[in-house]
């Protein structure tokens, strides 16, 4: 019971850290362009309805947290409500003098700066995380190699093998398994050409994706636009020998083994040293054994297993040695270290957060006119109870730098959500303020 409560708890100030960074950034974007352009603030609140507390600043703002922690607002001089909808009474009685500090009098492109000054502190909050991490742990990524080809799948069809490393898709170069994912999953089914390297030998290869249903992190299911490839995972079972030790053992085809004897699995090696030292006594693996169908709250599977090996030979490969004392081989054998391992300087760690910015804008709006053709699932779509639950999740099982970075992630999104040119967000107020620009004169209060 109280591991439930404390596991609340964590889920709710993680949601609480999420939401409150991402809206205070936004908030304050608007503030600050306010601010600057000479219009008086009125309240700066993160959250709606009742204050909890707050306090006024020496220019008249009051700064309030409020009881409803679901967004928040910037009310400025002769805004009727949070929305910023001109208060036409309080606009029409206005002096000369207070007409000056009135957001609704300030020039058009005046007002349509302040109300993307907001969307814009999001990206930079989120290009500031994201190169912040970089330069503190920079990143490791699968390299561009492939461990696994899925049987009928497009890249099966195409030719891909096991060991077959991704040299560039459509000119552009392939520094990780990453970006091999990041362009498949916007690709909307156009063909793909591959430059491959293969046995030291490049060719071209042309590959066409497809939607696949696959599960995510969070318990749930997404369709992506995919080819059926995996990257090399270290102790990623390609094959088994009837009536062999692994078989024994219980070690299925596709099982990922990724400890022995508490060591975690980094490199095939690590393997071979474990069955060398062992001396013919029973290791203990730790087993992922993927669920056979991608559904709802079922992810990997993981098992504990008795692996008892024959002596090893200490002749032939590696992976030679491996099938001889225990039976099994595994996918994209001999490839070279399966991680691709990356450092950054400032300026680096700014243009690699700027990239990941770019992509998650990119594969949004690549979803969203997916939801509008109606090839995609609405259910993917997740209101401020989903951004709570997964909140939660990443900060009970991941812990604060996963959370910092799902933030980033929330922050680019909220961002581009507010650009869109809807009544009420500050993309419908920077279409008024265009019509302005146009007809040389505000909206009426009809329109």
């Amino acid at each position: 019971m109280l591991d439930l409560i404390t596991s609340f708890a964590l889920g709710g100030l993680g949601f609480l850290f999420v939401i409150s960074l991402v809206v205070f950034v936004h908030e304050l974007g608007h503030f600050l362009a306010g601010r600057y352009f000479g219009v008086k603030v009125e309240v700066f609140s993160i959250g709606f309805g009742r204050e909890l507390f707050g306090y006024t600043d020496r220019l008249g703002t009051r700064w309030k947290v409020a009881a409803l922690p679901l967004g928040g607002y910037v009310k400025f001089w002769g805004d009727e409500n949070a929305a910023s909808a001109p208060d036409h009474d309080q606009l029409n009685q206005m002096a000369a003098v207070d007409r000056s500090k009135s957001f609704h009098h300030k020039i058009w492109w005046q007002k349509a700066i302040i109300s993307a000054a907001g969307p814009l502190a999001n990206f930079i909050l989120a290009i500031a995380i994201l190169a912040a991490l970089f330069m503190a742990y920079g990143s490791t990524a699968p390299a561009p190699i492939i461990g696994s080809v899925k049987q009928g799948y497009p890249a099966d069809q195409a030719g891909l093998k096991p060991g077959d490393r991704i040299v560039s898709i459509d000119g552009t170069n392939i520094s990780s398994f990453n970006d091999l994912v990041k362009i498949v999953s916007v690709s909307d089914g156009h063909t793909l050409g591959f430059v491959i390297d293969r046995d030291g030998q490049r060719q071209q290869v042309a590959v066409t994706p497809t939607m696949i249903t696959k599960p995510d992190s969070f318990g749930s299911t997404i369709r992506d636009p995919g080819i059926g490839v995996s990257p090399v995972i270290p102790g990623q079972v390609e094959s088994i020998v009837e009536g062999s030790p692994a078989a024994e053992a219980g070690i299925k085809t596709g099982d990922i083994i990724f400890s022995v004897n508490e060591a975690p699995v980094s490199n095939f090696r690590d393997i071979l040293t474990a069955i060398e030292k062992s001396g013919g006594q029973a290791l203990s693996l730790k087993v992922a054994r993927q669920q056979p169908e991608p559904k709802a709250g079922r992810g990997a599977e993981v098992l504990d297993l008795k692996l008892v090996p024959r002596s090893v030979t200490g002749t032939g490969s590696a992976d030679q040695q491996v099938l001889d004392a225990a039976g099994f081989s595994v996918y994209a054998k001999g490839a070279p270290d399966p991680y691709v391992r990356v450092t950054y300087g400032p300026f680096e760690a700014i243009s690699a957060g700027a990239a990941e910015v770019k992509f998650i804008v990119v594969k949004t709006i690549y979803f969203i006119g997916q939801l509008l053709t109606g090839s995609a699932d609405y259910q993917q779509l997740s209101g401020p109870i989903g951004i709570a639950s997964i909140s939660g999740k990443v900060a009970v099982e991941y812990g604060l730098i996963p959370l910092i970075n799902l933030a980033a992630v929330l922050s680019v999104s909220i961002g581009l959500l507010n650009l869109f040119p809807i009544p009420m967000l500050d993309g419908g107020h920077i279409l008024y303020y265009a019509i302005e620009a146009v007809r040389g004169r505000p909206l009426g209060e009809r329109a």
